[in-house]
């Protein structure tokens, strides 16, 4: 056996990995996984899953990178997705961390088009919450929060009453955690009413108003008080989940 014959799988393999990243550039669109599939039997992968996890990964990411690098996700974008999953033999797990970012993707495109999720009854993240006569929360996330005196000139983007979210104004704006103090963590609740926070011992809420002084960051909320600032930071640590809530706010603050 020749070095040709220990190295040349290996090297198709690699060689179909750099060609398959040049398909998923651009647009996923109907067909790109049937593309993968010919891309495969010319380079002659016989099963791409027994690759290693990881290179799978890379290309499944490439794949979602484009659709992620728009900004929205389709309904045709997602079933393209879900069939070039299925060619890498990817499980779910594999991919976790890249389907939730497209989940939120999903919701934020949702959003944009004048269609508001609901959070589920169900949702273990409710119990305990005490909604209003008339009241739907429309999402949940994930906060820790913090108490400081000052902003330190991290001034966040405004959350106006009756005024539009400008996409992506959000990002570049980091919270101003470095010294604030440390008060626990739970969920915000983003309501057609009012923002709402349930921690371990305590219930506190927000009702949206023109009065009230809401600031976004990329990566949580700032809350004004009279005296002091309180700060719910993001634990998602997805750019999507500041889209979201800006988005979300425009739309119900009115």
């Amino acid at each position: 056996m020749g070095i040709k014959d220990l190295f040349g799988k290996g090297k198709k393999k690699a060689e179909f990995r750099e060609k398959a990243k040049e398909v998923l550039n651009g647009k996923i669109t109907p067909g790109k996984a049937a593309e993968l599939q010919a891309l495969s039997q010319q380079h002659e992968i016989d099963d791409p899953g027994d690759d290693k996890t990881m290179l799978r990964r890379e290309i499944y990411n490439k794949a979602a990178g484009t659709v992620k690098a728009r900004g929205k996700l389709s309904d045709a974008e997602a079933a393209e997705l879900a069939k070039i999953q299925k060619f890498l033999a990817l499980r779910d797990d594999q991919v976790e961390r890249t389907k939730w970012d497209l989940v939120r993707l999903r919701t934020l495109t949702e959003i944009r088009r004048g269609k508001l999720p609901t959070v589920a009854s169900s949702n273990a993240a409710l119990r305990g919450v005490q909604l209003e006569p008339g009241e739907v929360a429309h999402y949940a996330v994930q906060v820790e929060v913090f108490d400081r005196p000052s902003t330190a000139g991290h001034e966040g983007v405004p959350v106006k009453w009756a005024a539009p979210y400008v996409i992506n104004s959000a990002k570049g704006h980091g919270l101003p955690t470095e010294g604030a103090k440390e008060l626990g963590a739970g969920h915000l609740f983003l309501t057609n009413k009012r923002l709402y926070f349930k921690g371990e011992r305590q219930q506190a809420a927000v009702q949206y108003s023109p009065q009230a002084d809401v600031f976004l960051y990329g990566d949580g909320l700032r809350l004004q008080r009279t005296v002091g600032h309180t700060i719910l930071k993001f634990k998602s640590g997805s750019n999507e989940t500041a889209e979201i809530v800006g988005e979300l706010l425009s739309a119900l603050m009115r």
